[in-house]
């Protein structure tokens, strides 16, 4: 167990972005060097283990941990940390490329906490794609895999359930694209990964939800949620939509409202915003686990198989894409992964 003196011992220097006295961000617990600009992010923390099986010169072996956290693991392939807040942040190379991957559990608050906290502790552009599970509103069957072209939010209207003024239940936002170069990317090398495997990799509108329960119409006699009519009023608004999930949104607005590429006509940027480039690149791809219009469930037998698939493509995507000058990106020296970058040169 862990000493819970040593764990709530920091000093933080500001309320307005804490950060601990070495440095590290409040919730995500990661400093400069320790994430890579190329991120994974996934839910799971067993997912994140299976795609660290992937780095190079990585053991399962070198992934048994008894702990439960915090803690921090850092060897010649690998640096593992998990924050108290139970954030797993794991970083590796792949084919000679420095990768992170994240676990932030689930919902729109841990991946706010996580695209603010690791773009704070990253140097120059990055490059993130969300891995995780959704549901569908089409005729597709479980067991396929979507790529998301873009993504909206639907909030449930807390005034609505206290207040006779409101007249929907629900908000339902526009959508707000993801990255086309890494998309494509992405989509491309999921393509040509499954081809041969009999798996469908579809393109299409994500949805975004503040609850699991409400998002895809599902029925709890314990509260009044007024969702029976919740994926016909998605449909007339986004037509185009295939997935339900609860992340993807977040991760895709965030990166639209980045200091040094936020465009809006009408306004101004201000004086103090970030001119050096803090682009983030997005995209994002789902095991399709759920099927809300035939009520069908993925069997558990594909999901080895789907997860294989999609973490080759993934890393793969994320070397691939341009980010620039390598020397305008978080430096070798004096990270995690330095030794590691030139064991692979080696």
């Amino acid at each position: 167990m862990a000493d819970f003196k040593k764990v709530y011992s920091h000093e933080f220097t500001s309320a307005n972005f804490p950060l601990e006295d070495d440095g590290r961000t409040y919730h995500v617990s990661t400093k400069p060097g320790e994430v890579a600009n190329r991120v994974i992010t996934v839910g799971d923390h067993y997912r994140a283990f299976q795609i660290a099986e992937y780095f190079d010169n990585v053991t399962r072996e070198d992934l048994l941990v008894t702990e439960t956290g915090p803690y921090k693991i850092n060897n010649a392939h690998l640096f593992m940390y998990m924050s108290k807040r139970k954030f797993l942040t794991i970083t590796g190379t792949y084919k000679g490329v420095p990768v992170s991957v994240v676990a932030i559990c689930m919902g729109m608050p841990m991946m706010d906490f996580f695209i603010r906290e690791t773009r704070h502790v990253v140097k120059g552009p990055m490059a993130i794609i969300r891995f995780g599970s959704c549901g569908t509103i089409k005729d597709i069957e479980t067991g396929s895999i979507a790529v998301a072209t873009g993504a909206f939010m639907i909030s449930r209207n807390y005034d609505y359930f206290t207040s006779e003024k409101e007249t929907s239940p629900y908000i339902i936002t526009d959508k707000c694209s993801a990255d086309k170069e890494l998309q494509e990317i992405l989509y491309k090398n999921l393509v040509e990964e499954c081809k041969n495997d009999n798996i469908k990799v579809v393109k299409g509108l994500n949805g975004s939800a503040d609850s699991y329960y409400i998002i895809k119409a599902r029925y709890d006699s314990n509260f009044v949620d007024y969702n029976e009519h919740l994926i016909e009023d998605i449909k007339k608004k986004h037509p185009d939509c295939v997935t339900l999930e609860m992340e993807t949104f977040g991760l895709f607005h965030l990166a639209k409202c980045i200091s040094s590429t936020y465009k809006k006509e009408h306004e101004s940027q201000s004086e103090d915003i970030k001119t050096e480039n803090n682009e983030i690149k997005t995209a994002a791809t789902t095991m399709i686990f759920a099927n809300r219009v035939n009520n069908t469930f993925i069997s558990t037998e594909k999901v080895p198989i789907l997860q294989e698939k999609m973490i080759k493509s993934i890393l793969d995507s994320l070397i691939e894409i341009d980010l620039g000058d390598e020397e305008k990106l978080q430096p070798v020296q004096g990270s995690v992964w330095e030794a590691m970058v030139k064991d692979f040169k080696n």
